[in-house]
């Protein structure tokens, strides 16, 4: 079982609130066991595997195929029961079935072949096990990324990468909770629980975390100020500085989505629940 204060204390320094309720929907609906193993495919910095290593005993594995996103998490996760894997989801360098638990978030979004992808983590994944998947919705707020939205219906086009592009950056595809759907039954998974997640949020919120990103990692802020803006610190460290109060703007705006939302409902990203058969 999940203890949800501390998962909420670790999650208290996350200004992107989608990406706070996505790891709070990873968190609890996959509540590893002491004796399972977790594999995050796609795993980049390590946030989902430094929050579990916080929350649970399970062994963990992080794979990525970016030596540099490994290093990362190799500095952020400080656990005795970690592993880092260089490689492809595509072609994971793991036997058949050993997984007890995987997540898939945000990374289906950037595979050329998508069905082929959730077969391979089919592959990896021991019968009864579950997947939880995160994707970004197609069917994405206007206010969320105005840019994107008006360039699609008024011109049938996206920018696919840099500051503008908002929701399609790097992305292949975006999709519907009922594209996903027949998406992951091809693959030969079951899906057990599908929901939408975050309709409300900031103006333009995508640029501006992209425009705060981009300040934090320029290096022109003091190591001290760099350190209390990052994701992985729970540490508050009082609530008068500017940073603090973006947070609790944000935290007021987000209560709204403490809902279970319509499939057709407008939202920046969906969530997805699906196990390997027994039989």
């Amino acid at each position: 079982m999940i203890n949800t204060k501390t998962l909420e204390d670790l999650l208290s320094n996350t200004g992107d609130m989608c990406l706070k309720r996505r790891a709070r929907e990873i968190v609890v609906s996959l509540s590893p066991q002491k004796n399972e193993t977790v594999l995050d495919a796609g795993c980049g910095d390590g946030f989902y595997l430094h929050l579990l290593s916080k929350l649970c005993s399970a062994r963990l594995v992080g794979l990525d195929d970016n030596p540099k996103a490994l290093d990362l998490a190799k500095s952020y996760v400080k656990s005795k029961k970690l592993k880092l894997v260089e490689g492809s989801v595509m072609n994971m360098p793991f036997e058949d079935d050993i997984f007890d638990k995987i997540i898939c978030s945000e990374v289906l979004e950037h595979l050329p072949d998508d069905v082929g992808g959730l077969r391979e983590f089919k592959r990896v994944l021991k019968k009864g096990g579950v997947l939880t998947i995160t994707v970004p919705s197609h069917n994405y707020p206007f206010l969320w990324d105005p840019v994107s939205f008006i360039l699609e219906k008024v011109f049938g086009t996206h920018i696919k990468d840099g500051f503008w592009a908002g929701v399609w950056n790097q992305h292949i595809r975006l999709y519907t909770p009922e594209g996903l759907i027949q998406t992951v039954k091809k693959s030969g998974l079951k899906v057990e629980e599908v929901k939408v997640l975050t309709h409300y949020g900031l103006p333009f919120n995508h640029f501006l975390l992209n425009l705060g990103y981009r300040i934090r990692k320029s290096k022109t802020l003091p190591g001290s100020v760099t350190k209390s803006l990052s994701k992985f610190s729970s540490d508050n460290g009082g609530n008068r500085d500017l940073y603090h109060l973006f947070l609790k703007a944000v935290n007021f705006i987000d209560r709204l989505n403490d809902r279970e939302f319509n499939l057709d409902t407008s939202t920046v990203g969906i969530s997805l629940v699906a196990i390997k058969q027994r039989a």
